[in-house]
């Protein structure tokens, strides 16, 4: 909890997310969210994961490709140079 927070904050990103060029940010402006709504999103993993990970394989169909965690949180990820949620 503690590491993955830790670069959500500082980076936006995991280094995993980093390493493809991605970040989360704010699903409404694009800008940096703040460590309280990443706490939600980290809590809300376990909501996404309880339904066989549906929550997280949500991301398939989502138009704006957000997971249930990133609808809970108000969070979206996308690619580090641009504002458009991955395709």
């Amino acid at each position: 909890l503690i590491v993955v927070m830790a670069f959500w904050i500082v980076k936006s990103a995991t280094p995993g997310k980093m390493l493809f060029r991605m970040k989360i940010v704010d699903a409404e402006n694009f800008q940096p969210v703040s460590p309280a709504r990443l706490l939600v999103r980290y809590l809300a993993y376990f909501v996404s994961i309880l339904p066989l990970f549906f929550g997280i394989l949500w991301v398939v169909w989502d138009k704006k490709k957000q997971g249930w965690h990133d609808k809970i949180a108000r969070t979206v990820v996308v690619r580090a140079s641009g504002r458009r949620p991955l395709r």
